[in-house]
């Protein structure tokens, strides 16, 4: 076996222990951020604040929030920048001038050899929010949390993205950002690693988790493992296969769900 062989072979088993993306080269893609308008019906205030969600109920069956795409920069020093990446998807529903990746990833302490846990992404992303937030509600939006339900995630992308506060207050609902694994995920060619997405839509209208859906952001470059679309739906028990991998293979970050 060729030296060359042994290196890729070592990667790909390191990558898995990574608490962020990382990749094997494969052709490049444009970099540069993408409008998206979700053709989801555009939730507007109601006079009177909707039920709260509890685990196991979904009081609406759709909702979505505008957010603009990203893309990394295709090199090596960025392979592990998909929580960076995530967290300007999420800023883009709050902000129309987004900091650049570096600055995102300086605010998340980033480890461009390791990525970035969850406590961190949250500490980095209230840290730009909290000017606007602090004065409105008194306290950063976001937590991090370690969810080991489904009906617990389904309840949280509800309540965010179908935040009445934030619509009357900011005029948009709240993106969520999650911890998966890739390897069953769509565009990574069955290549395992840690990944931070943001879920800025969902269809629940089936109650049923194979036909319900959610919609995310893909931020990786082609060298970090990823060649697919931009934005990505995939059915909910979809997700929760490779949210459920992330807990089993990396309890290092527990924090798992940024709402």
């Amino acid at each position: 076996m060729s030296q060359g062989v042994i290196k890729i072979a070592l990667a790909m088993a390191f990558a898995a222990l990574l608490p962020s993306c990382f990749g094997a080269q494969v052709n490049t893609r444009p970099i540069g951020p993408v409008a998206l308008a979700y053709n989801f019906p555009k939730v507007s205030p109601t006079p009177e604040p909707q039920p709260s969600v509890t685990v196991g109920q979904v009081s609406t069956s759709q909702g979505a929030v505008e957010v603009r795409g990203y893309h990394e920069p295709g090199d090596w020093a960025h392979r592990n920048y998909c929580g960076a990446g995530a967290t300007q998807v999420l800023l883009s529903a709050w902000m129309s001038e987004v900091p650049d990746i570096e600055t995102v990833a300086r605010a998340s302490k980033l480890n461009p050899n390791r990525g970035e846990y969850g406590a961190d992404a949250t500490n980095g992303i209230n840290q730009f929010l909290n000017p606007m937030v602090l004065p409105v509600l008194g306290q950063p939006r976001y937590q991090a949390a370690h969810v080991t339900t489904l009906d617990e995630v389904q309840a949280r992308i509800v309540q965010d993205i179908l935040d009445q506060q934030a619509i009357v207050s900011f005029g948009h609902g709240v993106p969520v950002m999650l911890q998966t694994m890739t390897k069953t995920m769509p565009g990574w060619n069955h290549w395992n690693a840690t990944h931070m997405i943001t879920v800025f839509a969902f269809d629940f209208s089936h109650n049923d988790p194979a036909l319900d859906t959610i919609t995310y952001a893909e931020t990786p470059s082609p060298l970090a493992g990823y060649r697919g679309p931009d934005f990505q739906t995939i059915s909910v028990k979809a997700l929760w296969v490779a949210m459920q991998a992330y807990l089993r293979e990396f309890p290092q970050d527990p924090m798992n769900v940024i709402s």
